[in-house]
């Protein structure tokens, strides 16, 4: 098991892309530092935060409920950011090592995770701080090992609920809907489940017997996610089920060159890690609604339509800032076959409408706040079809940088350039220019009026708009094929 770690350590020291990237590595590494010491810092002064926050009560019992927050959310946040090290794997698979040795390696190596790392940069200060000095010693060791043993669980729980709900997408909202539905009865005092958690962990730490639970608890997540590894690798059902998963895209190739073209990105899409697990962790993003339409915000403008500019669109973004990069694999085959290029750049208009569209009936229930809402993000809407979609494309005409969609969305920053942050600033800062503008006259509300007509207006010229986009695009085609083809 040692020797898979250190041939995977040099595997990726050894990458054309880790040698390439030196100096972004240097630099993530230095900001990986920074971000740490500000960790190990909010955790070593917890206890004074928690004194500021709850003067009432006790440091320790403020923690461990805190914990049951941090434990609720960790979760979520591993299923769509964790990468489960498991390809790394198969040039082993001909070589005579048992199955099993390869199978126990990933759920070992996960343990290196960083957001392992930032749990235990977390607790540890305060378990030193506070715990160590406050309790006697069994105590510590019984509440260190059970708080261990929640991290390694939900560590483990990752494989088996990315195994099971891949194959269910639909049983991701459900998750996210108990996890919210939980957490929302524990704020409102209607159910204290973050108590009830606080008094099982502790009484756990007292009882030194009952250490056994979290123990057994952390042990079957780990034979769960094994089985669930065992029974998930072979290729070839992975294959299968990839063809069966899309092959109900099947209509839109009634629709003529830019349907074939649409279904081939929807597939690309389903079928590769990064874009797919993109596509997950926006939906976390659409739950941002409850952070900025409150009381408080409802008649501040600004707020509303920056918002209402993301979550219409909060995909389509993301994924728009880099097309052309994701096809940057089998680009020459496009320049190669005869596809047009207004067809090709229209597929993309199309897609990043749908996606848009999507998002807006998603957050379409924000309106029952109040009707500004509703309001707001349907002229976001139709700006984001009009105009943003456009000027993205026309950006991304710009990306020469080459994208491998096998690998995790989560700390990866291959294709990332100066494009892709230039690309939100045109685009997200005109509504706000419009609405200052407006505001100056004494009508900001009217700016609303103004988004939503200038959005239509491009939405009926389309057409003119993606023939300019068109000459753009043919006459960078080349220059974005040369720099796809660097590895």
């Amino acid at each position: 098991m040692i020797e898979l770690l250190i041939h995977q350590w040099k595997e990726k020291v050894r990458s054309p892309y880790w040698q390439k990237s030196i100096w972004l590595n240097i630099v993530l590494g230095i900001i990986g530092v920074y971000v740490m010491l500000n960790i190990v810092f909010i955790g070593f002064f917890a206890d004074f935060i928690l004194l500021k926050v709850f003067p009432d009560t006790d440091v320790v019992q403020s923690f461990t409920r805190i914990l049951f927050y941090y434990f609720a959310f960790d979760l979520i946040f591993r299923f769509f950011a964790q990468q489960i090290p498991a390809l790394s794997v198969q040039p082993y698979l001909t070589l005579p090592i048992p199955k099993s040795k390869l199978l126990h390696y990933p759920l070992i190596k996960s343990f290196s995770s960083f957001i392992n790392v930032v749990a235990l940069l977390l607790i540890l200060p305060f378990f030193g701080k506070v715990i160590c000095t406050t309790f006697p010693p069994m105590f510590c060791l019984c509440w260190i090992i059970t708080v261990l043993s929640f991290i390694a669980t939900n560590n483990f729980l990752n494989f088996s609920l990315k195994k099971y709900f891949s194959k269910r997408p639909l049983l991701i909202l459900f998750l996210l809907v108990i996890v919210g539905l939980i957490i929302y009865l524990d704020i409102n005092k209607s159910v204290s489940f973050s108590g009830y958690f606080s008094a099982d962990l502790l009484s756990i730490s007292r009882a030194p017997f009952l250490v056994v639970i979290p123990l057994t608890i952390a042990t079957l997540s780990y034979y769960i996610g094994y089985n669930m590894l065992k029974k998930n690798a072979y290729i070839e059902d992975i294959q299968t089920n990839q063809h069966l998963n899309t092959s109900s895209l099947s209509f839109l190739s009634h629709y003529g060159e830019i349907g074939n073209l649409m279904r081939t990105e929807i597939k690309m899409i389903l079928r590769n890690k990064r874009p797919k697990s993109l596509m997950y962790v926006t939906v976390i993003f659409f739950a941002y609604g409850f952070i900025f339409y409150q009381e408080k915000n409802i008649n501040n403008y600004v707020i509303l339509i920056f918002t209402g500019f993301f979550l219409t669109s909060i995909f389509a973004i993301q994924y728009g800032q880099f097309s052309f990069s994701w096809e940057s694999s089998f680009f020459d085959s496009y320049l190669a076959n005869k596809i047009a290029p207004f067809n090709y750049l229209k597929s993309k208009y199309l897609l990043f409408a749908f996606t848009s569209l999507f998002g807006f009936v998603v957050t379409l229930p924000y309106a029952l706040i109040s009707y500004k809402i509703g309001f707001i993000n349907a002229a976001m809407l139709l700006y984001n079809i009009g105009i943003s979609s456009v000027v993205l494309l026309y950006i991304c005409t710009w990306n020469t940088s080459r994208i491998d969609l096998g690998r995790s969305q989560f700390m990866n920053y291959q294709g990332t350039g100066v494009t892709q942050f230039l690309s939100i600033i045109p685009i997200a800062g005109f509504p706000i220019i419009v609405y200052l503008l407006f505001k100056y006259f004494g009508v900001p509300e009217y700016s609303i009026y103004a988004l939503g007509l200038i959005g239509l207006i491009a939405i009926v010229f389309n057409k003119y708009m993606l023939q300019l986009l068109t000459r753009q695009f043919i006459k960078r085609r080349y220059k974005m094929a040369l720099g796809f083809r660097q590895i």
